[in-house]
């Protein structure tokens, strides 16, 4: 899902107005309709929520189970949160085999950010992934065909002659901030006046 719902749009802003019980109704909405960050969302407002700890945690392992049921029917959205939330301990038990079986699914899928990260990881040998410098340019490669933002930044830094961005670098640093990565537009800063 590129972008979030209204439903979830809706439940951000009730939560940034601390409005929590219309929050989480409206994001529990928007999970129900299928958008797997609305499940890990609800499931980690439902665990940190004032209810019951039973309730609250049934609540919690209801969208979990419904974020794995959609990363099951080969939602590459579900998979990289499910393998995020093990790879990082979020709201599940920290387990390295899983994160990556599900990266890898997000991968297969498609999912440009974790075809960079698997990238990264084959490059740096993270997270029981060998040193493959072959097969990490060639996930670079994928998400860079997807335009990925922070693989167009790195594409672009990659650009550089003598410390200095070709007409290409700047090409694709331009796009890689108009996808919102941050950097890209602080670099640009430095070489458009």
């Amino acid at each position: 899902m590129n972008g979030r719902s209204p439903r979830f749009l809706e439940a951000m802003e009730a939560h940034s107005r601390d409005d929590n019980i219309t929050a989480l109704r409206l994001m529990e909405i928007a999970a129900e309709q299928g958008d797997p960050v609305a499940c890990l969302v609800a499931a980690g407002w439902c665990a940190g929520s004032d209810e019951s700890p039973a309730a609250s945690s049934k609540r919690s392992k209801y969208w979990l189970a419904k974020l794995e049921e959609l990363a099951e029917s080969d939602n590459a959205e579900a998979q990289w949160e499910l393998g995020m939330s093990f790879r990082f301990g979020n709201l599940l038990s920290q387990n390295t085999e899983r994160a990556n079986y599900w990266l890898e699914r997000a991968v297969d899928n498609g999912h440009g950010e974790a075809q960079h990260q698997l990238a990264w990881y084959l490059e740096t040998g993270q997270y029981g992934y060998p040193i493959d410098i072959e097969a990490a340019e060639s996930w670079y490669d994928r998400a860079f065909e997807q335009e990925h933002p922070e693989t167009l930044y790195l594409f672009a830094i990659r650009q550089f002659i003598d410390g200095r961005p070709t007409e290409e670098a700047l090409r694709l640093l331009r796009k890689a901030a108009d996808k919102g990565f941050k950097q890209a537009g602080y670099v640009l800063q430095n070489y458009i006046h």
